[in-house]
């Protein structure tokens, strides 16, 4: 005897129904639709820690790109019927095409082998908008028949909000027998897939199981029940010919989020949250989840008493009656408490849809459960790192690490190799510039069920975190041709603590780099070598072979450099500028004073070659004044010349671009500087080529600050600036600054 109970996937009345009628049928086997290949994996579903919603993952480990996920929540009747069979001592397998065979089929696709058995479909005649309806989605055509425009709707109203009785499973089978009787098969693989579950029927009687109870989807009952309708060797012809491939199994944790049909999974629901407390709660539900909403909205400091709950509860069971259902849904829960709480406003309920109507729960899976070997270093260094806590939330983290701190520093050297290994669990976010110090770092952390997969795919390059990012990056560094990627990479592999493969790549750097005769290349490379260097005190690494590289590479920029900029179109002087900022930026970190003077010779040589753009003449000038390599004379005697009106109008706009860059308080402090550009912007008001000019010069002011540019305003007011007029006699009191001399000193490490 075979008993079919024909479920709805995660559906909780299905669930419900199922364990009342297992009670009474008593079983010797149970069958469910699943992957045979993770039948050894059902005996810890017993084990308390293993926690769902949890997800089986089956995969090939020659080729993890065919994968597959099978999730189950509490109240999936799969899971509920593995425990039942669990506590009572049943038999309990999996009887679904093993996916073994379905990456054998999908290997067998690629490669376009012909089957061996072709079923012949004829054409599909001229149909009508039903039946059109009816081929293409059966359950919306059965749910239009109901007076339903939604089919999960629908199947929800029917079968998972009642507590049916047994007699509802063969009441499902003769609807979907129904719907079945005039549609072709569906695809191929379907047909394989219900050939090989009236296989395993057969092979559980065969073993002298006689009381066979199967646990399928609803769809595929009808062609079940009837397995003496189909003959044997028809099924066997259907499989015939499949490759096998080797596959391995595993339970990882899943979440609510991913069990939801929103987020792809086909066979997802539309509220896992709901679906959860009509398992646990019926008779109550609305009472719980209108609490929940109650708490939510306290938590976010938003109105929400008691008389709220009560009205909500109220209102939800009035649209139930209404809607003729015995327990209100999703809907009316949803719309009682856009009423209610948010006085009729939906937008405050974006609040709790992700924690109330998806939910925001993962499950959890024990040690004990055989994982690869990295996936037990993984979670052994998450838990000495303490970001435990982080992994387990569905939401992201953002947090910030203090790498003075050895829990800290550990932590920031994992996400970096998982970085590596292209698990991105961490993205490092950027720090607010006026943050000068170098041990902060600021992580947004959101830990997603998929990374279990890239999880065994960097298995491959070793048993740990560390040996699988050292080996990566050894093998990788073998690829690059470039020099900024690989510079990169050395900064991402020192910031992730790997000196062996550090000392690899500083020999492939300084082969490269010598071979580098791209100034470009080498000026991009110096940022994330000078981190490198900058970081290395906090992160306790060995920075001599990247100096040895820099002392290498610095020389060449300042040579090349002058000659790059030499006849360049204004968009590659733009590029030129910013690189040119960005390595003044990087010296200055180093604060080598031999470095500093053969750039400020490059930058002196720049500023005065004709041929350069005014942007990149204007911003050299600029930072030589800074560093006072230029004084103050010099600097008017440049800018006056480069605003002469013997200068193209177009070059001296650029060449204030590139001087006032960053800062406009050089012209507010120096009146003389501030003549010229006054002198030079009546002179151009009278050109045909001001209004031309005129959006660059908007673009130039408008990066000041407000108070900048406010100054400036009433400068502009007072017309030409006596040169002395804001200059100020600075008189320090010599008896308040001994005073805090001694604090002064200890800070700056003076004493």
């Amino acid at each position: 005897m075979v008993t079919i109970f024909g479920i709805r996937h995660h559906g909780p009345g299905s669930t419900k129904s199922m364990l009342n009628a297992m009670q009474a049928l008593q079983p010797d086997i149970v069958l469910i639709e699943g992957p045979p290949d993770a039948d050894k994996l059902i005996e810890y579903v017993r084990n308390v820690k293993l926690e769902p919603p949890v997800a089986l993952l089956v995969y090939n480990p020659k080729d993890l790109t065919q994968a597959a996920y099978f999730p189950f929540a509490d109240f999936s009747p799969e899971w509920q019927a593995m425990k039942y069979c669990l506590k009572n001592n049943i038999q309990v397998q999996f009887m679904d095409l093993p996916q073994s065979l379905h990456f054998g089929l999908n290997n067998m696709a690629k490669e376009k082998i012909q089957m061996s058995i072709e079923v012949m479909v004829e054409k599909e005649p001229e149909l009508s908008e039903e039946e059109k309806l009816m081929h293409r989605d059966p359950m919306a055509y059965a749910a239009k028949a109901s007076g339903y425009t939604d089919s999960e709707r629908w199947w929800e109203v029917m079968f998972e909000q009642e507590e049916n009785p047994e007699a509802i499973f063969p009441a499902i089978i003769e609807l979907i027998g129904s719907m079945r009787e005039n549609l072709p098969p569906k695809s191929r693989r379907e047909q394989q897939r219900e050939a090989f579950m009236r296989n395993s029927i057969r092979k559980a009687w065969k073993e002298g199981f006689k009381n066979v109870a199967v646990i399928c989807g609803a769809w595929h009952a009808p062609v079940l029940q009837n397995v003496h309708y189909f003959p044997a060797k028809t099924d066997n012809a259907i499989l015939k010919g499949i490759k096998k491939v080797n596959t391995k199994s595993t339970w990882v944790p899943w979440t609510f989020d991913r069990l939801s049909f929103q987020s792809g999974y086909r066979a997802g629901v539309i509220s896992p949250a709901y679906y959860q407390l009509l398992y646990q709660h019926r008779k109550d539900i609305v009472i719980h989840w209108m609490t929940k909403v109650a708490r939510l909205f306290r938590k976010e400091e938003l109105d929400a008493s008691s008389a709220h709950v009560i009205e909500a509860v109220r209102l939800a069971e009035t649209l139930s009656t209404m809607r003729g259902l015995s327990v209100p849904g999703m809907d009316e829960m949803y719309e009682a408490a856009v009423s209610i709480f948010c006085e009729g406003y939906d937008s405050k309920m974006d609040l709790i849809d992700k924690k109330l109507v998806i939910g925001d729960v993962m499950g959890s899976v024990p040690p004990e459960i055989p994982v690869v070997p990295l996936q037990q270093d993984l979670e052994k260094t998450i838990k000495s790192a303490r970001l435990s806590k982080e992994k387990k939330s569905t939401e992201a983290i953002d947090k910030e690490l203090d790498l003075r701190k050895p829990t800290h520093l550990l932590a920031s050297h994992l996400l970096h190799r998982l970085n590596i290994l292209d698990i991105h669990w961490g993205i490092q976010q950027k720090i607010s510039k006026r943050v000068t110090g170098s041990f902060k770092e600021i992580w947004k952390l959101e830990w997603l069920p998929d990374f279990a997969i890239d999880v065994i795919e960097a298995g491959m390059w070793g048993n740990t975190v560390f040996s699988a990012a050292n080996n990566y990056v050894v093998s990788k560094a073998k690829e690059i041709k470039t020099l900024p990627e690989l510079t990169a990479l050395v900064e991402s592999t020192l910031n992730a603590d790997l000196p062996d493969a550090v000392k690899e790549l500083v020999l492939h750097l300084k082969n490269l780099s010598a071979l580098t005769k791209d100034v470009h290349n080498l000026m991009e490379a110096l940022p994330a070598l000078v981190n490198a260097i900058r970081y290395g005190s906090t992160r306790q690494m060995d920075i001599q072979a990247i100096e040895q590289v820099l002392e290498n590479i610095i020389p060449r920029i300042c040579i090349g450099l002058p000659t790059a900029c030499i006849s360049i179109n204004e968009e590659a002087s733009k590029e030129v500028f910013d690189r040119l900022l960005e390595v003044n930026q990087s010296l200055n970190i180093l604060n080598e004073e031999k470095h500093l003077k053969d750039w400020y010779q490059a930058l002196h040589k720049i500023s005065t070659t004709k041929k350069v753009s005014g942007m990149l003449r204007g911003g050299s000038i600029r930072i030589l004044f800074d560093k006072e390599y230029f004084d103050i004379n010099e600097t008017v005697t440049q800018m006056r010349y480069a605003l002469s009106t013997a200068n193209e109008s177009l070059d001296a706009a650029q060449w204030i671009e590139g001087f006032l860059y960053g800062s406009g308080l050089l012209l507010i402090h120096q009146p003389a500087l501030w003549n010229i550009l006054d002198e030079w912007i009546k002179d151009l008001s009278m050109s045909p080529t001001f209004q031309e000019l005129l959006p660059l010069l908007r673009r130039t002011f408008s990066e000041f600050s407000g108070p900048e540019r406010q100054k400036m305003m009433d400068l502009a007011k007072r017309g030409k600036l006596k040169e002395s007029e804001n200059e100020m006699e600075v008189v320090f009191n010599m008896e308040r600054a001994e005073l805090v001399l001694p604090t002064a000193k200890m800070l700056l490490g003076l004493n």
